[in-house]
């Protein structure tokens, strides 16, 4: 490929990089890059702000950064602190510490086990969340797996194939004895198949739909079966 052509950009200390095209930018103290950057593996152990777009096929984020452009990435692990001003297209993404995104999210799968805030729409094939995600507009995914574990999880609306909500194993009773009760807030969730647990939205819309303990939902409209535990709140059912 073009790598050949690509130099390595190693910062140990302290300054600012014109931007351009990389092999391996590794980032262990403080580096500010004042232009787009286009680069095969990006690892940032330091603290490292980019004032232009970045393309990467592998970003690894242990400290903190932060992009005034839009993100394009085949992988990203975040276990740091992250934050992108405008849309972010990443393939595959792991976040363990926080990522901030201040556009749009697309990509193929994103697992998240720390915290995920997307100011507008969210679109993957499949969104695993074992930590907490704030979306502003739509999060949308053909397969969407939430453990409800530490904090409140919100999206605007919540649109998939399989959409499947449960509160982790062994912290509910925790947090039902401490009087804080772990939710998911949505104004409306749409969906085939959908298992709810402590969720509270205004409509449940779906095909084959449970709602199981801890929900409060204003309106269902299900298409062949539902299921209403009893320690869930539905105002209204209709069968479409």
């Amino acid at each position: 490929m073009e790598n050949m052509q690509r130099n390595n950009l190693t910062v140990n200390g302290s300054g600012s990089f014109g931007g351009g095209m990389y092999g391996k930018v590794k980032v262990n103290g403080e580096a500010e890059i004042v232009d787009h950057l286009d680069c095969l593996h990006f690892t940032i152990n330091g603290t490292s702000k980019v004032a232009g777009d970045i393309k990467a096929e592998c970003l690894s984020v242990h400290g903190e950064a932060g992009f005034d452009g839009t993100l394009q990435a085949d992988k990203a692990s975040v276990l740091g602190t992250c934050k992108i001003g405008k849309n972010a297209h990443i393939q595959d993404c792991v976040v363990r510490g926080s990522l901030e995104i201040d556009g749009n999210y697309n990509g193929d799968k994103a697992e998240i086990k720390g915290l995920l805030v997307v100011k507008n729409d969210l679109e993957a094939e499949t969104f695993i969340s074992k930590g907490q995600f704030q979306v502003g507009g739509l999060l949308n995914a053909d397969e969407i797996e939430i453990s409800l574990r530490y904090k409140h999880s919100h999206a605007g609306e919540i649109g998939g194939k399989k959409i499947n909500v449960k509160v982790q194993n062994g912290l509910a009773n925790m947090f039902h004895a401490s009087k804080k009760r772990l939710l998911l807030q949505a104004s409306a969730i749409e969906g085939d198949d959908i298992y709810l647990e402590n969720t509270e939205a205004d409509t449940v819309r779906g095909q084959n739909i449970e709602i199981g303990p801890g929900c409060r939902i204003r309106l269902v409209e299900y298409e062949e079966k539902l299921k209403v535990l009893e320690d869930a709140v539905v105002q209204e059912k209709q069968k479409l």
